[in-house]
């Protein structure tokens, strides 16, 4: 009994490391082929979408480009491929990872050997306006017609929202974010409900849209967005995580693209850490100790990213909302980099 047990013994500590190998062989992929295969879906301005010149703009496409630069130390090595749907990112062993506007939710991860990563963006189902109308509740649009958007459960949500308060609604369904701007402003419709993050881009579809229509503060669902890894890619799972919460990381301590340079200035010694000056993060995650200096210096801080995407400096205008950071009263904070 006690050589069986023995036997057992080893046999489970070879099945560990086993695993620890196969975890790590995403990351030797990535440095062997030289770039990150990143899964997004280009239809979303402010999240993922062409500009002008045929480059991929938005805050999926930069969580990409963070992985790049922590992995590669170049944020512009990344292959992006179009990701239609979940099924596509688990049968198609060349995409590492898919950063694409895609809800948090049980099913979605353990039905598919899927792992989510840190929360990127808190979205929700919600209402936009026109100003003029002076709608400031989403209760003002009973027995009105609300275009709506049809993919995934906008209808039910919508409906199910006026049914909870003893009114009703008319929904005109769409299945194109411009059309359905375009029908609100063509006053086909009182209002346009869907994902906020859909709400911002149909909004900035339309002629001086940020002046002349609000998005209502009260969201009728919670959509967490995050991107997702393999099952079994355990050590690259962990270096999409971190890579985000550097981001966040970044703007909590203050430094940004333009003054990382100068941190190491300050005496502390988490900042020396987080710039690679004190080795040991990038030992841990099995990169390069300056891996969190080259995704702020290239990328920027988490509140850079949203500014250049989706807030103040883009067409889209979206208020950061949960986006903020805990210390402004939202939901963004990461775990100690040390």
């Amino acid at each position: 009994m006690a050589r069986l047990s023995r036997i057992l013994t080893a046999i489970l500590c070879l099945s560990g490391l086993a695993g620890r190998a196969d975890a790590g062989q995403r990351l030797e992929v990535i440095r062997d082929r030289g770039v990150v295969t990143c899964g997004i879906l280009p239809e979303v301005a402010g999240f993922a979408k062409e500009d002008a010149n045929g480059e991929f703009r938005g805050m999926d496409v930069d969580v990409c480009r963070a992985v790049a630069a922590a992995v590669l130390g170049d944020p512009a090595r990344v292959k992006y491929v179009t990701a239609s749907e979940v099924t596509q990112f688990r049968n198609s062993n060349e995409i590492d990872l898919v950063a694409r506007r895609i809800t948090w939710s049980l099913t979605r991860a353990l039905g598919n050997g899927m792992m989510f990563g840190p929360i990127t963006f808190y979205d929700g189902q919600g209402f936009l306006v026109p100003r003029a109308a002076g709608i400031t509740d989403p209760k003002q649009l009973a027995g009105k017609r609300v275009c709506v958007q049809s993919q995934e459960a906008h209808v039910m949500t919508l409906t199910s929202y006026f049914r909870a308060n003893k009114l009703s609604v008319v929904p005109i369904a769409f299945d194109d974010n411009e059309r359905a701007a375009q029908a609100l402003k063509d006053q086909k419709c009182a209002a346009y409900s869907a994902d906020v993050s859909l709400l911002g881009a149909a909004r900035a579809s339309l002629d001086e849209g940020p002046a002349n229509f609000d998005i209502l503060p009260e969201m009728i669902s919670r959509e967490p967005l995050a991107p997702l890894v393999r099952q079994g890619d355990d050590q690259f799972f962990e270096i999409v995580r971190w890579s985000i919460f550097a981001m966040i990381a970044a703007e909590e301590y203050g430094i940004s693209s333009r003054n990382i340079d100068a941190a190491a200035a300050r005496g502390d010694i988490e900042i020396h850490q987080f710039l690679g000056l004190v080795p040991g993060n990038g030992a841990a995650l099995g990169l390069d100790e300056k891996w969190a200096y080259n995704i702020i210096k290239t990328v920027g801080n988490y509140g850079e990213v949203y500014d250049r995407n989706l807030g103040r400096d883009s067409p889209i205008k979206l208020d950061r909302g949960a986006n903020k950071l805990w210390t402004e009263g939202g939901l963004m904070y990461a775990p100690r980099l040390r």
